[in-house]
């Protein structure tokens, strides 16, 4: 498992103190809101070495490099950004990278040239568009980083962008691991377990395999991963690997997906190989999707950790203050819960899940 660099962004109760000492370090020192930071109109374009102010509130043109439209979560997404954007009376420039880092880089490029106020960038992977990032600054354009963060060690914040939204991956890997642990009987358990992992080189697929795994060694020793393999957050993918994953490792208590798709997927593929899922094995998974939330409610799964894709407000308030030159965090951070049946919060939840 490939950890991500940044430190401050591992845990959210443990990073707040680090989030605000570096806020308040991005404002001293010529961070978003530094009198010393360039405007569009004094930035020198291609040779610019530090985050643009915005000079005007209203009347913005906002461009957003989505990674990909691909399912429920990028669905609901899209429509948190554009409702934002239309309500601020904005004009919102998209593209759509199809899942793709060279396009996503091509597509920056594009929008790069389209000239926006400034630019909100979902990435498809960690390292792949930090250059596109850091090519933006250069432009004199101001950036946003939305849901997938940037690797950090390539593109700063308070230098090449303004401020990362996005839920705590980390964190919820943890919680994923601790609701695994539980369906299972608890830290003393012995079981086995399967792994179905995100897009290589996303920071969600890096950071929750990271919560989850360490989590799982430190708190259930008993319990043992036999296999860990990417599905690509994607559902059919996830239904083939498992349904091979299940022929070889046929005695697994256990699933964990990283995202509520996959599991879907997995939980398909158990059921063809005349397995029952949420009886003889216990499925969590992350996202909040209506349609993992109802397997939860059938019993198939017993947990789903959200990841709220309604990024819109956040992000939209995030660009009013950074506009009116209020210092920025270098996380804004988007809280997340857990979901089961048990408790009846899954049956709460279900009429906001998307």
């Amino acid at each position: 498992m490939q950890f991500s660099w940044s430190p401050f962004k591992r845990s959210f109760m443990t990073s707040m103190p680090v989030i605000a000492a570096l806020g308040l370090t991005l404002a001293a020192c010529g961070g978003s809101t530094a009198s010393t930071s360039p405007s569009a109109s004094t930035c020198v374009v291609g040779s610019n070495t530090s985050l643009v102010k915005l000079t005007k509130t209203k009347g913005l043109k906002v461009g957003w490099s989505q990674n990909a439209l691909d399912g429920a979560w990028r669905y609901a997404e899209e429509s948190s950004i554009e409702n934002e954007a239309k309500a601020a009376g904005y004009q919102l420039v998209k593209t759509n990278a199809n899942n793709s880092d060279d396009q996503q880089v091509q597509d920056i490029q594009t929008l790069i040239n389209d000239r926006p106020d400034i630019l909100l960038v979902d990435p498809h992977t960690e390292d792949a568009e930090a250059g596109a990032v850091v090519d933006a600054r250069k432009a004199c354009i101001p950036v946003i980083i939305v849901d997938r963060d940037v690797n950090e060690s390539l593109a700063t914040p308070g230098r090449d962008f303004a401020t990362f939204v996005g839920s705590d991956f980390q964190k919820q890997g943890v919680m994923a691991a601790d609701a695994l642990i539980q369906s299972l009987g608890g830290p003393k358990a012995n079981a086995t377990i399967i792994e179905l992992t995100g897009t290589t080189g996303s920071s969600p697929a890096i950071l929750r395999g990271g919560g989850f795994d360490g989590e799982l060694a430190s708190a259930a020793p008993g319990i043992k991963i036999v296999a860990e393999q990417t599905a690509n957050f994607s559902r059919a993918t996830g239904q083939s690997v498992m349904a091979t994953l299940i022929q070889q490792y046929p005695k697994i208590n256990g699933v964990f997906a990283h995202n509520d798709e996959m599991a879907i997927g997995a939980i398909t593929a158990l059921k063809a190989a005349g397995k029952k899922p949420g009886t003889d094995i216990k499925v969590v998974s992350i996202d909040g999707t209506k349609d993992a939330i109802n397997l939860v409610l059938a019993g198939e799964e017993y947990a789903v950790v959200s990841s709220n894709p309604r990024l819109g407000p956040l992000t939209f308030q995030a660009i009013q203050d950074f506009a009116a030159g209020k210092p920025l965090p270098a996380w804004i951070v988007q809280p997340d819960h857990v979901y089961e049946l048990a408790d009846g919060s899954a049956q709460a939840y279900l009429p906001n899940a998307f």
